[in-house]
């Protein structure tokens, strides 16, 4: 959007997301688990914060500016886990982006807000997670220094779901290819799942395809019997396919028995199978496939082909094959581009800008 109302670079455009990256992680350094755990979805929450950095960056913004952008975001940031599973929970996602770009351009044209909105004592850490259960001192030390997305890293998303499920998708899977398993001969799937993560996504018998997205037993069902989890398991009535409820019944899904408590934790992942022929396979899988970037430590990074691979899955959706090509294309040298609507042109060519 920013870069329509406005020349930006590619580069620009890329220190931009960095800055708003590096300030939702920081500012999630300081407040999560206990945010998450109390029902405020962070990506709507946190994600309104980053949006108005980067938006406040790409403005030019000085320190006051980009105060009162946070500011005035602090006011406009919300978001709840209770509508995981219907069409609110992606609402969360434009939202955040519209209110963080909102605040900036507010900040630039006068609009004033409290420099003091989060340590007030009626300010956002006092009240998205009250006394005692955030920590300060968290934020501030060590920001960008290293960036955030280069260590601990960026996980990109490598099924349309729930992200609290990934691990398990992935566990499966692996066990599926190297077993030969399958629907006909597979007794039982036992998942042990973080209960942070489990609290949202036991949904053993989702009512809409939204809901399906945050079932972990559905996942896994399609898992198991497709060996991928796709666009289509999420169209209208599939979460109804019987036979994949039929395979539903056979999973089971528990908290896991010693999760850890740190970030480091947050997506182990157990999986059991026990064949009709009562062999017992298993895996463990501490994070999910899609770190980045390539070249970590971890050795669960999502390659560049299977990034490119996503984008135009998704991006077919809603352009033509030659716009996917462009937009792909484009998008691939970001860095090198000396006006972002070269971008922004092709999808507005494509009729999707009203």
């Amino acid at each position: 959007e920013m870069g329509s109302m406005q020349p930006v670079s590619g580069r620009d455009l890329i220190v931009a997301y960095l800055a708003g990256y590096e300030t939702e992680c920081a500012i999630a350094r300081g407040v999560n688990f206990h945010h998450y755990e109390k029902g405020w979805h962070p990506t709507a929450t946190l994600g309104t914060l980053g949006a108005a950095a980067a938006a406040a960056k790409l403005l030019g913004l000085k320190a006051d500016g980009i105060a009162l952008s946070l500011g005035l975001a602090i006011s406009m940031s919300s978001g709840l886990k209770a509508n995981f599973g219907t069409m609110t929970k992606p609402l969360h996602v434009g939202q955040s982006n519209r209110n963080g770009l909102l605040a900036a351009l507010l900040a630039r044209d006068g609009f004033t807000a409290n420099f003091d909105s989060f340590e007030h004592p009626q300010g956002f850490f006092e009240v998205f997670n009250g006394t005692d259960n955030y920590e300060v001192d968290r934020i501030g030390p060590g920001f960008a220094d290293p960036f955030d997305i280069v260590s601990p890293g960026l996980v990109i998303k490598r099924y349309p779901c729930c992200a609290s499920s990934h691990s398990a998708i992935d566990a499966l899977l692996d066990l599926r290819e190297r077993h030969e398993l399958g629907p006909m001969n597979v007794d039982h799937i036992l998942s042990w799942t973080h209960p942070r993560q489990l609290t949202h996504t036991f949904r053993p018998d989702p009512k809409s395809e939204l809901d399906a997205k945050f079932s972990v037993q559905y996942v896994l069902a399609r898992a198991l019997i497709h060996g991928q989890v796709n666009f289509e398991h999420f169209e209208p009535g599939a979460h109804e396919d019987v036979n994949t409820r039929a395979v539903m019944k056979r999973i089971t899904a528990e908290p896991h028995p010693s999760p850890g408590n740190t970030s480091d934790g947050h997506f182990n992942i157990k999986i059991k199978v026990t064949t009709v022929s009562g062999k017992i396979h298993s895996l463990t899988l501490k994070e999910p496939v899609g770190k980045e970037p390539v070249g970590r430590d971890s050795v669960n990074h999502l390659p560049s082909s299977a990034v490119r691979e996503k984008f135009d899955k998704c991006a077919r959706r809603l352009l033509s094959e030659d716009k996917v090509a462009a937009l792909g294309d484009t998008v691939e040298v970001l860095e090198t581009l000396d006006d972002v609507r070269k971008i922004t042109s092709i999808i507005a060519d494509a009729g999707l800008t009203e």
